[in-house]
């Protein structure tokens, strides 16, 4: 069956001072076919932390708080085992297409007006999770657990960055034979 779910994260960063970039929020949408014991999915999400300028070497103290924005498409799977409790553990394992946005702005313009839009910046990465699902209903499960998350030098970063991100989750998987009755054939 088809499986729809959505995830609220913490972004820990790893390798960056804590006291410049502060702790993210991490939001995504999923969507996957549960063959029981793997789930091919397909997820895009969100991510964003905050970064207190003023606390760059060099910066002027009078500097504002600004955004570290992350646009992401993540193609992978999830791995359970299933069990007769009403508890599964998973792991999940995607391959992402990060979009990095820090204070970068491009210039847009057409006949009538210009306006400045983000411009985000291509850095490829991956991330994976380990967790629980706790059945609800019969279709219906609510998901914690910790994941690890890495984006690869690209074109935003020098390096490549890392973090840890605890989870809250929520899936609902469409009734077996939903596929068959919405079928036009």
């Amino acid at each position: 069956p088809l499986n729809f779910g959505m995830d609220l994260g913490v972004m820990l960063w790893n390798d960056f001072d804590s006291d410049i970039v502060r702790p993210g929020t991490a939001f995504d949408f999923r969507i996957a076919w549960d063959t029981k014991y793997v789930e091919p999915m397909f997820e895009l999400g969100f991510r964003i932390s905050g970064v207190e300028v003023r606390e760059i070497p060099g910066a002027p103290s009078s500097a504002d708080r600004e955004r570290l924005k992350n646009i992401f498409v993540g193609l992978g799977a999830r791995i359970k085992v299933p069990n007769r409790s009403v508890v599964t553990p998973f792991f999940d394992g995607l391959f992402d297409l990060n979009w990095w946005n820090f204070v970068e702005t491009q210039l847009v313009c057409n006949y009538w007006y210009c306006t400045a839009v983000d411009s985000f910046r291509f850095a490829p990465g991956f991330h994976g999770r380990l967790g629980l699902m706790f059945r609800v209903t019969p279709q219906t499960y609510i998901e914690a657990g910790c994941g690890l998350g890495m984006s690869f030098k690209g074109d935003f970063f020098d390096y490549s960055r890392s973090w840890l991100e605890p989870f809250a989750g929520f899936t609902y998987a469409f009734p077996a034979g939903y596929e068959e009755r919405t079928s036009m054939y």
